[in-house]
């Protein structure tokens, strides 16, 4: 598979990657041994990455599938409102039956989905409220809309970062094509700075997004969990597996 950054830039090794995040000091903040974005590179780079998410994602769709090109922290926009969804790789690829495939990888130890729509939207409101200008409220009411196309009380306290994650690997286009199937992949990596509370809390919150979602299990013969999603009348899946120290499911 082909690496690049989100610049179109090439990937040959771990270093390259770690490149991406010595750009800014936020970037720099989160380029650490035992997080997310590290053990992601040093899962693609250095172990059986690529591999087991092919697996994996075989599994899912009952066919094999060849990767092709993959881009760290690929940008796809969902809206016209600012920024699009930065995952932290964007794999495409075909399937045997030459169906394109895109997997949007969001990889965590044990950081949170970001925090609840609720909070987001009340603050944003109130920047609108003293005549400031924002694209928060408009933002988030589309996103809810597009999603579960009703409001809820409980829709607002689910992780902001799970509507746009799904949105932006649902709106994922190549050559101004979008994917015939579209996958949301969250791997966990569990470091020795892993916090079991914290990663459970996580996974509660996944739950609550799913369960709000029009969606329905699928079996698994392992511990991964596989769910079948429809939004806007589109198909997509989204998968949950956990990673060990030593890169194992």
């Amino acid at each position: 598979m082909n690496y690049k950054n989100s610049k179109g830039g090439q990937i040959n090794n771990l270093s390259d990657w770690e490149a991406l995040f010595l750009q800014s000091p936020n970037k720099q903040k989160q380029w650490q041994d035992g997080r997310s974005a590290c053990e992601l590179a040093n899962f693609m780079m250095e172990l059986n990455g690529e591999t087991m998410i092919k697996k994996v994602v075989s599994e899912l769709i009952n066919e094999n599938v060849t990767f092709e090109t993959a881009t760290a922290e690929l940008e796809t926009r969902f809206d016209d409102y600012g920024r699009g969804r930065v995952h932290d790789l964007g794999i495409w690829g075909i399937t045997d039956s030459k169906k394109t495939i895109f997997v949007g990888v969001e990889a965590k130890v044990d950081e949170p989905f970001g925090g609840k729509v609720s909070d987001s939207y009340r603050a944003a409101k109130k920047r609108e409220s003293e005549g400031k200008n924002t694209n928060v409220p408009k933002r988030i009411e589309g996103l809810l809309q597009r999603i579960f196309k009703a409001s809820p009380p409980q829709h607002f306290d689910l992780r902001y970062q799970l509507l746009y994650t799904t949105a932006g690997v649902l709106s994922a286009a190549k050559n101004k094509e979008k994917a015939d199937i579209s996958i949301l992949l969250i791997i966990v990596f569990k470091t020795n700075r892993y916090n079991e509370n914290k990663g459970k809390k996580n996974l509660e919150d996944y739950h609550k997004f799913i369960n709000c979602a029009e969606s329905e299990k699928i079996q698994s013969n392992s511990d991964i969990e596989f769910h079948k999603l429809k939004i806007e009348d589109k198909e997509m899946y989204s998968i949950y597996m956990t990673i060990d120290e030593k890169g194992i499911l």
